[in-house]
């Protein structure tokens, strides 16, 4: 697992800074799950995860991720990270912890923590370079109200803390 958690981490740098997906993608089993706050893809695999990722980082003008502590017991990885940058031009710095769960050499299950009210949301497609220009890249599913499924997650939980409370 340390060697997993690293090129974990290597290809995250790699997707933020050049927007690559196809390497980060290509760490995950045929069946892997992969989670946040406001998504889950079960049982997803490869396409899954590019999916994952290229909605995480297109939802970003800019964004860079450094890792506090790795901790690590068998099959099993913990990162807390700390991820500052910025969406349509105003700053944001959250943190949280990732877990990654490993099986065969792949990443077999992906979940990360943390506070969605601590990122800004997105007020346009973005601009050059944003990832969010023009029309998006990948399918989007699960459209409400012209709403993605990003956009329907954090406008649900935004309801939620309206009302003193977390989904």
């Amino acid at each position: 697992m340390p060697a997993l958690a690293d090129t974990f981490i290597s290809a995250l740098h790699r997707l933020e800074s050049d927007r690559d997906t196809d390497t980060i993608a290509s760490l995950f089993a045929d069946d892997a799950s992969l989670s946040n706050p406001l998504v889950s893809y079960d049982d997803g695999g490869v396409d899954a995860a590019k999916t994952f990722w290229s909605h995480y980082r297109d939802a970003f003008d800019e964004i860079a991720s450094e890792f506090r502590a790795v901790t690590q017991t068998e099959g099993v990885a913990f990162l807390e990270w700390r991820s500052r940058g910025s969406i349509d031009g105003e700053a944001f710095d959250y943190g949280g912890v990732s877990v990654l769960e490993e099986a065969d050499g792949k990443i077999a299950a992906f979940r990360t923590y943390f506070d969605s009210a601590q990122i800004p949301r997105a007020h346009s497609t973005g601009g050059e370079g944003s990832g969010r220009s023009g029309k998006p890249e990948i399918a989007v599913t699960g459209k409400k109200n012209g709403e993605d499924d990003l956009e329907t997650a954090q406008r649900e939980a935004a309801e939620q803390r309206a009302k003193g409370g977390y989904s």
